[in-house]
């Protein structure tokens, strides 16, 4: 499972789009529930978590899906990050904006509890 964003570098005023890519690296056959309800998504920058997907997240749904050995899988639908800091009590108010300047932040992503093997890093300017 690999953590993706759509560029390496993001303009002032630009927001990262967030994936992930799954791939059955075994020999059999794998069903797992990839939909909202499982997946987690997660900005760092440091130590410093800046957004989770699931802090505001409304309505997650289930989806199961079977990849065939070999197969690889991505997001269908890139997730938004409006480069704003998250907390659950957090999601009806205004939320502190992340420094951009040339700052480095890290996506992390897991399904079902299962880590990616890695992040993928991006700058906001």
């Amino acid at each position: 499972m690999n953590a993706l964003s759509d560029k390496a570098e993001y303009a002032q005023g630009e927001n990262p789009q967030l994936s992930i890519r799954l791939t059955n690296s075994s020999a059999t056959a794998c069903t797992m529930n990839v939909g909202t309800s499982a997946q987690s998504f997660t900005v760092t920058s440091g130590s410093d978590v800046w957004w989770r997907s699931t802090d505001c997240q409304t309505e997650p749904s289930d989806l199961e899906v079977t990849l065939e050995p070999g197969q690889t899988v991505s997001s269908s639908a890139p997730l938004t990050w409006d480069r704003t800091r998250s907390s659950v009590g957090s999601c009806g108010s205004e939320r502190p904006y992340a420094p951009g300047g040339g700052a480095t932040y890290h996506l992390s992503v897991s399904i079902g509890g299962i880590p990616s093997a890695g992040t993928a890093s991006f700058v906001l300017r």
